[in-house]
């Protein structure tokens, strides 16, 4: 009997190259969405300090963040465990309303989500996210970046003084931009949304669906 066998090199040489996607960003919104997209991916939280990235056009200030985050995290790969011997998709982003020139970050604590809220509701605001993608080759080589925003336009209501403080106590908010959670908040308190859900929730599935498309990491 004559038995031909292939080479164990021969056949992961074979094998397609996998990519790991790594998010870089701890926000649980932007988690949720992937998960609900059946995503595998891990998080990587940078060391970027945000809030020393500023500038006086609050949109250039989020596209600046979000390139930082990406950039930290592709310039120091073995810091943040990206394996260079597969291909990696890194996304990073960066989220703020705004009210004519006036933004809205993250609030600093209870009494700022309070302070930040009375000045959103009853109005509608612009929520913005800035995503930053790259698509690296094996050996950690940029092959291609996306930088990229999304806007939504967003209606609250007003809520009495003592709904307001309710609020602020029941959960931290001053996690989230705008002080507020679409996953998390009062389901009455957004009347209306002119735009992308996914955008408000953090990552625009009108930006990285396309992405994950041209990679082919889903149909």
């Amino acid at each position: 009997m004559n038995l031909s066998f292939t080479s164990s090199k021969s056949q992961l040489a074979a094998l397609p190259i996998p990519t790991h996607i790594t998010l870089a960003s701890q926000s649980v919104g932007r988690r949720q969405i992937l998960d609900k997209m059946s995503i595998r991916f891990r998080v990587a939280v940078t060391n970027v300090e945000e809030d020393r990235i500023t500038n006086a056009d609050p949109i250039k200030t989020i596209k600046m963040r979000a390139a930082a985050k990406l950039d930290e995290v592709i310039n120091h790969r073995k810091v943040y465990m990206i394996d260079e011997k597969v291909k990696n998709l890194i996304i990073a982003a960066d989220s703020m309303a705004v009210i004519g020139k006036k933004s809205f970050g993250k609030p600093d604590g209870r009494e700022g989500v309070k302070t930040m809220l009375k000045e959103l509701m009853g109005k509608t605001h612009v929520f913005t996210t800035a995503l930053s993608a790259g698509f690296l080759d094996v050996g950690g080589i940029v092959k291609k970046r996306w930088d990229k925003t999304e806007s939504t336009k967003v209606t609250m209501r007003k809520m009495a003084a003592a709904e307001l403080e309710s609020y602020a106590n029941r959960f931290d908010f001053s996690r989230f931009a705008a002080a507020y959670a679409l996953n998390d908040a009062p389901w009455d308190l957004v009347t209306k949304i002119d735009g992308s859900y996914t955008n408000v929730v953090g990552l625009p599935a009108e930006i990285i669906l396309p992405i994950l498309r041209s990679l082919e990491l889903i149909t």
